[in-house]
């Protein structure tokens, strides 16, 4: 891997920045949102509903430089961390540990979305390691840990 001196920089210091070569690979962090979603529940009383949220994850994949571009590798995503949300960018925080704690069922179906986002965390493109996961850290504290049944969002309607 090749570095060359960058003399441009506002501040008129010598950096070093890296010049990628074909076939170089690098780690990146990317969040990813999947909003408009629910759990599908089935409670012991018989009672059918959904709880509402966001899913948020953060992802580690690998790339690869290929004539001026660098390309995603396939099939190479790993997940960091994750958690959901009760609303639409606020409410509480909680994971799927938290659904038998607060609900007697045995059995929640996928969490099923209509909506892709991503960064919302503010991971930008140049950000090193340890400054996405500082990011990714300090989204995931905006939001206080569910504490009770009562502030999850629930949707009753039938399924078909």
């Amino acid at each position: 891997m090749d570095n060359k001196i960058d003399r441009n920089n506002q501040s008129g210091e010598q950096t070093q920045t890296f010049s990628p070569k074909n076939g170089d690979i690098r780690i990146i962090l990317t969040h990813e949102v999947r909003t408009k979603g629910n759990f599908y529940l089935e409670l012991k009383d018989g009672t059918k509903t959904y709880i509402f949220g966001q899913s948020h994850t953060l992802e580690k994949l690998e790339e690869e430089y290929d004539n001026g571009e660098w390309y995603e590798l396939v099939d190479n995503k790993i997940e960091i961390d994750n958690f959901y949300l009760t609303g639409y960018e606020e409410g509480f925080l909680y994971e799927l540990d938290d659904i038998p704690k607060f609900f007697e069922t045995e059995y929640w179906g996928d969490w099923e979305y209509n909506g892709d986002s991503g960064n919302w965390c503010g991971i930008e493109e140049n950000d090193d390691y340890e400054t996405c996961m500082k990011k990714w850290k300090d989204y995931k504290s905006k939001f206080p840990r569910v504490t009770s049944r009562e502030q999850f969002r629930l949707i009753d309607y039938n399924r078909d």
